[in-house]
């Protein structure tokens, strides 16, 4: 009877064992890091009644008669699944995805954890805030920022207001597309008809106020020669660039009078004689894609009524009538308002111009409309408007692709640059400068000296290097405020330009040179890198984060404050980056959260608590059975 006393002790004893783990996993169910244990139980030393014996003659072996002795703790297992994630936003924070553990040390031993909430100290070590255990990894090279994750683990520390130092840019390299439906410099200009698109009556005129007063009952409209500005051109359609006729159609001049003040005198408007000249002048800027010696336009230029308008306003009294009876008009229709409108007949115009070597686009055409009117007399005239009218052309694209782009002197001054890239045959383009360079607020701070670039491509749109040309780039800053950086070269690089049928998009998209800057703030990528970011916009390679995984990592040793020591059964931890190895990998911002499932603890305890209720049964029954067994004495 004794037997099953103390087997029942042993259950109560490890039941009780189990419940304790039990409490532990929930206790820490909401520990960063934690990897809940399980209890496994197993039985202990049997007593042996009969042995086992082996077939005999006619009879058949026997197995072995064995009473159980109780129950023992088998081991006690730490899971270590992966627990949830929850981002905290905190950029120090790091979790590991899969297998593996943080390496941690004090100087003296290596400790492990899955607990990644880390931060700075105010030396700049990365540690445990709680513990003051360092981080384990390897530090960047200060000047490449190159890690080299095979030397000698150190303690990762990150100087506060850590310096970035300015570095002198020393290549540009230019990207996308140049677009090879782009006219090249040279092509022959081709006359395109004018149209009314262009006539003097669509277009807004400003009129500004002349006083005129008329002697003798005579009224005159002065002031009305006809000249034009500049205009220039900067598309040229398919082959050719098309320059579109200039038509001034400027012939018709029609004056109005208003507010007739009383008058003895009789006013019969009798004729206007219009005189209209034109001169229009195409110049050239850089850029363009025609170069012709004349202008030629197609078709005739017309005349339009009543394009230029002059107004007579605050006739002064006169002692004589003024009676505007009935308008002759030379060519047109007469206005039939409040006003009493001239329209001469249509006038022959002439269209002049000087040699065009160069377009832009959407440059204003300015003209100026003046004309005279003879008329009966009146007592007196009103003042009149001189007509100013603006036309503005559109002509086709050039192939002018404008590029800007900022580069830095070995002191981290600001330097940009404007330049161009011009197509000068069907697969060839030209790369040049402009002559300065500026700071930010527009004010030349160097000169720019090198010859243009020669940019080739093959047949396929393809960079063709063999025939590309590239001239590096010379900036002197002498004589301005940087000019202690002294003059530095700049090399181009091309290769990563196309020509195809798309549009133009080619720009500088990188240069390797920046400002100097101070350390802002951290991110921790996947593969454990500590970047910094720094106030000059870049960012910079500071230290990786190690890892460190075991063949059996059930073997370690727990610590106390999250923390895994090695042991025999362990393994020697194999120490790498992430990623490698069967490594897991980091996540930045993160936390891992303790993998305790409540559920399963609960129905856990409810079993174990059934199991330690049942042994006390055995014991107590034991105990009346040996009650009993006692009252046979009586």
């Amino acid at each position: 009877m004794m037997r099953s006393l103390f087997a029942g002790v042993s259950g109560l004893r490890n039941h009780q064992t189990r419940m304790d783990v039990i409490g532990n996993n929930i206790a820490n169910v909401n520990t960063v890091g934690f990897k809940g244990s399980r209890v496994n139980f197993q039985d202990i030393l049997s007593q042996t009644l009969q042995g086992a014996s082996s077939p005999q003659g006619n009879r058949g072996g026997t197995n072995p008669k064995q009473v159980g002795l109780g129950m023992a703790v088998a081991s006690i297992d730490t899971i270590f699944t992966d627990g949830s994630y929850q981002p905290t936003g905190k950029q120090t924070d790091l979790a590991i995805t899969g297998q593996g553990f943080f390496i941690l040390a004090d100087g003296n031993q290596k400790y492990y954890t899955r607990a990644g909430n880390f931060d700075f100290d105010v030396q700049g070590n990365y540690v445990v805030p709680g513990t003051g255990l360092k981080v384990a990894g390897w530090m960047a090279d200060s000047v490449t920022g190159n890690i080299d994750s095979t030397g000698d683990l150190t303690t990762i520390k990150i100087p506060v207001g850590e310096m970035m130092k300015a570095q002198q840019t020393s290549r540009i390299t230019f990207g996308k597309n140049l677009s090879a439906s782009a006219i090249k410099t040279g092509t022959e200009a081709e006359r395109v008809a004018a149209d009314t698109a262009l006539d003097a009556a669509k277009v807004a005129k400003d009129l500004a106020d002349a006083d005129l007063k008329a002697a003798n009952d005579a009224l005159a409209i002065a002031n009305n020669d006809l000249s034009a500005a500049k205009t220039t051109e900067t598309k040229a359609q398919a082959a050719k660039t098309a320059i579109v006729a200039a038509q001034t159609a400027m012939a018709a001049a029609k004056a109005e009078a208003d507010d007739l003040a009383a008058s003895t005198g009789t006013a019969t408007p009798a004729s206007v004689a219009a005189r209209a000249k034109t001169a229009a002048a195409l110049a050239a800027a850089a850029e363009a894609a025609a170069t012709p010696d004349t202008l030629s336009v197609a078709q005739a230029l017309k005349t339009a009524a009543d394009d230029l308008q002059a107004e007579a306003d605050d006739l002064a009294a006169s002692t004589g009538t003024a009676t505007p009876a009935s308008v002759a008009a030379l060519a047109g229709t007469a206005e039939t308002a409040a006003n009493t409108a001239f329209t001469t007949a249509d006038d022959a115009l002439t269209l002049a111009q000087s040699a065009l070597t160069t377009a832009e686009n959407n440059q204003t055409l300015a003209k100026q409309a003046q004309t005279t009117a003879s008329q009966t007399a009146l007592d007196a005239a009103t003042a009149v408007t001189n007509a100013s009218e603006a036309v503005k052309a559109a002509y086709n694209e050039t192939s002018k692709v404008p590029m800007q782009v900022t580069i830095y002197d070995s002191q981290g001054n600001p330097y940009t640059i404007n330049a161009s890239i011009i197509k000068t045959g069907d697969n060839t383009w030209e790369f040049t400068p402009s002559g300065t360079a500026v700071n930010k607020d527009g004010v030349t701070v160097g000169t720019i000296t090198g010859n243009p670039s020669t940019i080739a491509f093959d047949r396929f749109g393809v960079y063709d290097a063999l025939n590309t040309m590239v001239n590096s780039l010379t900036i002197d800053p002498a004589g301005g405020p940087y000019a202690g950086a002294g003059a530095f070269t700049v090399d181009l690089d091309f290769s990563a330009i196309s020509q195809y049928a798309s549009e133009s998009t080619a720009k500088a998209t990188e240069q390797n040179g920046w400002a100097d800057g101070t350390l802002d703030g951290v991110t921790i990528d996947a593969t454990g890198t500590i970047v910094g970011n720094f106030t000059n916009g870049m960012s910079k390679n500071l230290a990786r984060v190690a890892m460190a995984v075991f063949n059996n990592p059930g073997g370690l040793n727990k610590a106390g404050d999250n923390l895994y020591t090695e042991t025999n059964n362990s393994g020697i931890a194999d120490i790498g980056t992430s990623g490698t190895g069967g490594r897991g990998e980091f996540a930045g911002g993160t936390l891992e959260m303790s993998n305790v499932d409540l559920a399963q603890q609960f129905s856990d305890m409810i079993i174990t608590q059934r199991g330690f209720q049942a042994n006390s049964k055995i014991i107590t029954t034991t105990d009346e059975m040996l009650e009993l067994l006692a009252n046979l004495k009586r």
